[in-house]
């Protein structure tokens, strides 16, 4: 009789826990719902953010190697050694030709110099006879 009562109490306690745990869930539903949905839209964020990021930092990779192994920079600076060669020798031949006319100046001159001195040298014999 004693058990008998026992079992009795402990299954209205089961009863009352039951009911009890029912109601309870049924009140928290919505908020377990909510909890639900805000820890998906944060896992959502994060894999979003996660794959932002990686996203980014391949393309800063992919710029990187492309501009280490791209060459125009250096195509450009050849450009630029081949024309300051070809503007060297134009000036090379513009100091040639400018040399060779002042050394024909000179040399016009030199020789007018020469032609000047002796139409205005006098024989001596001349200047004795006087």
């Amino acid at each position: 009789g004693y058990l008998d009562k026992l079992h009795n109490e402990i299954s209205r306690t089961l009863e009352k826990i039951n009911s009890r745990e029912k109601y309870i869930n049924n009140q928290l539903e919505h908020l377990v719902q909510e909890y639900r949905s805000a820890q998906a839209l944060l896992k959502k964020n994060i894999y979003f953010k996660i794959t932002e990021v990686l996203e980014r930092v391949k393309q800063e990779t992919e710029e990187k190697g492309s501009s280490m192994t791209d060459g125009a920079p250096l195509v450009k600076i050849k450009q630029a050694l081949t024309k300051l060669k070809q503007e060297t020798i134009q000036m090379d031949i513009q100091i040639g030709v400018m040399e060779h006319t002042l050394l024909q100046s000179k040399l016009k001159e030199k020789s007018n110099m020469t032609r000047d001195m002796h139409a205005t040298m006098i024989p001596e014999a001349t200047v004795g006879a006087y």
